[in-house]
């Protein structure tokens, strides 16, 4: 007997599969946020503010250095 149901392995592979069609899905979601907001004319700050944030969310386990590791010293 395998250690993982059929089930669960079936949707990790739908997941892995997935992801970039999701990812598009998700960059194109928040495209339309920021339209939306940036074309109505007082809602420009927000839009900057939406903008950053997505960004920020996107981006900050790039920036995250590995746990556990030391810094390099030069």
């Amino acid at each position: 007997m395998s250690s993982l149901p059929t089930w669960a392995m079936w949707l990790i592979a739908a997941a892995a599969l997935l992801s970039p069609v999701l990812a598009f899905l998700l960059a194109i979601a928040a495209e339309i946020v920021i339209g939306a907001l940036w074309d109505a004319d007082m809602l420009k700050p927000p839009a900057l503010a939406a903008a950053v944030a997505i960004s920020w969310s996107w981006f900050r386990k790039l920036w995250d250095r590995p746990h556990g590791r030391a810094a390099v010293e030069t």
